[in-house]
């Protein structure tokens, strides 16, 4: 028992350096904090109030979608589910850039318009969320609802209860994500404690002088985080017994109509662009300031980083996948996630400085902060694996490193890959990130995005916008292909 016990305390090592060392710059600005005279504490109650009302929004959305599309059949469906999803590929204020540039006129600011745009924007999250619980509710206990109640009886005394994990981890996860949203809040005139901080780095280049700022926000962020670990794991860890859900009924035309809401969205804003590039004077494609080398890297890199923390987490999960020690280690990885990109960003900054002016560069914090995500993925898919599957596979006389190349991993393929997927997407999206960590005279085709959209030519924005949302479907293309074309050829 303790021979046992020491080994799987041995396997959680590289796990645990990995999860130490994407902690570095929480460390370095955690140890600031003793020095420190005063917390501010001014900008985080509009912080908090944007997160939450952005977050409602997206709950009640989000829910109400994953909810009618779940239950109920509506032509298209999958693709409904995918264009909405494209959503969370961009930050939302590139999908409002475009929606400003159609005919018609937006222009409400204010905290609450910018929490409406910001939770439509993220509502996806949710939206995702539900329909992964629905196919966890006992079919029979639903068609009895369905026999004996209304339907709006059975939305709220029955599917309402039914999903309430899934809607209270969507509603946390979509305002720990606006906590670290900066973009919105410039957009539409009010302030956060991500603009505080974004514009006091900006100023002095001093990570210390952002700290009083950063540390409630932290606070904050890794409290939602606790909140989020116990309904995010109760949605997305399922017995691997399964099932096959709520058994779906036609849906009236209101409620196709009402489907479409997101991607309606995603369509407006991409008309917006493209009729601010077609309207413009001249051949504005050919006065794009993003170059091939640009477009190259910007696509690269996200994929590279993507694959690489997937290779690493799985490494370092796979061992660990029967411990009990997997969950907690995951839970870790994913409240390392929930750190703001720019929080992480100057973290790594004062690492690189304490380290005698090491420049450290992007793929580092992109790598370090997301490394949570793989292990998720990794941790889903086993759960939905009967542990038969893996008793056989050990019963193999070969290396436990080809059976778990040739009989284990190719079962989590789909999973993984949409992890690699969502990874990618996540870091072609980033700003902040890239403003903070890229070599002087170096650019990434989002961050040119964002510094045209200040004065630049809507025609130009508009062709820029366009590009950058093909390279971004070409990053999600590679990315998610990747692991299932590694195991082809491992396969020969």
């Amino acid at each position: 028992m303790n021979a046992r016990r020491g080994l799987e305390l041995l396997t959680t090592v590289p796990l645990v350096l990995l999860l130490t060392v994407a902690a570095l710059p929480l460390f370095f600005l955690a140890a600031r904090f003793a020095v420190l005279p005063s917390v501010d504490l001014s900008s985080l109650a509009p912080t908090l109030a944007f997160a939450v009302a952005g977050a409602a929004v997206s709950a009640i959305v989000g829910g109400a979608l994953g909810a009618v599309i779940g239950t109920l059949d509506v032509p298209g469906r999958r693709w409904i589910v995918a264009v909405s999803a494209a959503l969370v590929a961009a930050p939302p204020a590139f999908w409002w850039i475009g929606l400003t540039r159609l005919p018609v006129g937006f222009g409400s600011l204010g905290l609450v318009s910018g929490s409406g745009v910001a939770g439509l924007g993220l509502a996806p999250v949710t939206l995702l969320l539900v329909l992964a619980a629905t196919r966890e509710i006992p079919a029979n206990a639903y068609e009895a609802a369905r026999v004996s109640l209304g339907p709006a009886h059975r939305f709220v005394f029955v599917l309402v209860p039914l999903l309430r994990p899934a809607l209270i981890a969507g509603f946390l996860l979509t305002a720990i994500l606006l906590l670290g949203e900066s973009e919105i809040p410039f957009l539409f005139g009010f302030r956060t404690s991500m603009t505080d901080v974004v514009t006091m780095f900006s100023q002095t280049f001093d990570p210390g002088r952002t700290v009083p700022i950063i540390l409630p926000l932290v606070g904050a962020v890794l409290l939602l985080g606790l909140l989020m670990i116990r309904p995010l794991f109760a949605v997305v860890l399922s017995s691997p017994r399964g099932g096959r859900g709520v058994v779906r009924k036609p849906g009236g035309a209101l409620v196709r109509v009402g489907t479409l809401v997101l991607p309606a969205l995603v369509a407006l804003s991409l008309a917006g662009y493209a009729w601010a590039a077609i309207s413009g004077t001249g051949n504005v494609w050919r006065r794009l300031p993003a170059g091939m080398s640009t477009v190259v890297v910007s696509i690269a890199e996200p994929v590279m980083c993507a694959l690489a923390g997937l290779g690493l987490a799985v490494a370092a999960v796979y061992p660990l996948r029967r411990s009990v020690m997997i969950r907690t280690l995951t839970m870790i990885g994913l409240l390392l996630f929930c750190v703001p990109a720019a929080v992480v960003a100057i973290g790594w900054i004062a690492v690189g400085q304490a380290a005698g002016g090491v420049s450290v560069p992007p793929a580092v914090a992109y790598v370090s902060r997301t490394i949570g995500l793989p292990a998720l993925g990794f941790l889903i898919a086993y759960s939905r694996m009967p542990q038969s599957l893996d008793d056989a596979a050990r019963l193999v006389s070969i290396s436990p490193l080809r059976r778990a190349w040739r009989l284990v991993l190719p079962l989590f393929v789909p999973s993984l890959a949409a992890t690699a997927g969502l990874i990618a997407a996540l870091i072609f999206a980033d700003r902040d990130v890239a403003s903070l960590l890229l070599a002087p005279g170096a650019s990434r085709l989002m961050l040119n995005f964002y510094l045209l959209s200040a004065n630049a030519p809507s025609a130009l924005i508009g062709a820029t916008a366009l590009t950058v949302f093909a390279a971004g479907a070409t990053v999600i293309t590679f990315a998610g292909s990747g692991p299932l074309v590694l195991w082809l050829r491992a396969r020969g």
